[in-house]
């Protein structure tokens, strides 16, 4: 039997096991959570040849559990399949808007699909890729932890996974993006929310566009300009959300211009080609990608291996979602727009429901072939039809 070290934090009971998991993880702590166990602690990856330390959490579902009165609560046995969770940005520290961290970029879509998963009956697991900025970098660390991810559940879970899912949001639907058009097929289904890397020429045209035009209606140069008014339709077509999202405009808007003004980089475009089945979600106001992944979505190959679900008058990402806190931060503290800004960026409604109602759909889909429903636009909370 394993030797196992208690350990009391703030009040709880937290199980190390001294003989569990083996390099390459490192500094693993063991604890039971709602719904299953999880291990958080350090992975080494591969960054340029060179073996970095990553932090990371597996969770794996338990059949049953014994509460406090000694009574056993039944909970999701395994389904045998693994979820791998890709963040948004570069990862590292989440910062709120007062500069304070409150989370680690491993747990970051927990909110968003994580604690789901786990009471479906999937094991999950994710990785900070902390430092790892470009998709095709991403994509490679993925790779390398679903691997290892893979094989430590199957040490928690007595067999091997039958099959993985990838989840992504933003960059972290970038890098899934890319493994989606992978012959490889690493995984059997991926789920993208408001990803990048949708269409080089539409991203392009818009960021040209916005760098233009946004001079012309910022807000702190040009106060009470009409919805109406040719410069803000214009505006409006160049980033693709109507006028009424506009109080969320000055973020991407003076980000592009910043942008204009630096040397251009090189940027790889994605294929099209599908080789797994894929569902997007997106919402209707997210002036940072809606534009590329609707083109996306015009050119993919094969037409019926992809869905794309916008949700009304969302976000980047949705005010429910923790992480919002990272982009108010930015917003007022880096980029130096009004506090208005940030507010409407935490107001908005959620894209949440949708998510995970799609990511039901696309496990059918892999599992029985049952077609999920057709690309549409709806409602936030709203089932698809």
């Amino acid at each position: 039997m394993p030797r196992m070290r208690i350990l009391v934090v703030g009040g709880l009971l937290l199980w190390a096991s001294l003989a569990s998991a083996q390099a390459p993880f490192t500094g693993v702590v063991e604890t039971d959570v709602e719904h299953g166990r999880q291990l958080r602690g350090q992975v080494a990856l591969m960054v340029d040849g060179t073996p970095v330390a990553k932090r990371f959490v597996i969770r794996v579902p338990t059949s049953a559990k014994a509460t406090a009165d000694k009574s056993v609560r039944q909970e999701p046995a395994w389904n045998g399949s693994l979820i791998i969770g890709a963040h948004g940005g570069s990862g590292g520290n989440s910062v709120d808007r007062a500069g304070k961290v409150f989370g680690t970029s491993e747990t970051a879509l927990d909110d968003v699909i994580g604690q789901y998963a786990l009471t479906k009956g999937f094991a999950y697991a994710s990785v900070d890729r902390d430092g790892a900025i470009s998709a095709r970098g991403g994509l490679q660390l993925t790779y390398e932890f679903a691997g290892l991810a893979a094989k430590e559940v199957a040490r928690l879970g007595g067999r091997a996974p039958a099959r993985l899912f990838l989840v992504g949001l933003s960059m972290g639907g970038g890098i899934t993006r890319l493994a989606t058009e992978d012959p490889q097929k690493v995984f059997a289904g991926t789920l993208i929310i408001a990803g990048a890397g949708g269409d080089l020429v539409a991203r392009l045209d818009r960021i040209t566009k916005m760098a233009a035009l946004w001079p012309l209606i910022d807000p702190r140069a040009h106060a009470g300009l009409p919805s109406n008014d040719s410069k803000i339709q214009a505006y409006a077509s160049a980033v693709g959300t109507p006028p009424e999202a506009r109080r969320l405009w000055p973020y991407t808007g003076a980000g592009a211009v910043a942008a204009a003004a630096r040397p251009q980089t090189a940027t790889e475009e994605t294929t099209g080609h599908l080789q797994v089945p894929t569902i997007e979600v997106v919402g209707t106001w997210d002036d940072l990608v809606i534009r590329e992944i609707r083109a996306y979505g015009q050119r993919v190959q094969p037409p019926g291996r992809h869905r794309l679900y916008q949700v009304n008058r969302v976000w980047h990402m949705s005010g429910d979602d923790d992480g919002v806190q990272g982009f108010q931060n930015a917003a007022e503290a880096r980029m130096k727009v009004d506090k208005d800004v940030a507010d409407a960026m935490g107001e908005g409604p959620s894209y949440i429901p949708t998510v995970r109602e799609a990511f039901d759909h696309l496990v059918r889909w892999v599992e029985t072939g049952a077609s999920p429903p057709a690309s549409q636009t709806v409602e936030p909370g709203a089932r698809l039809k």
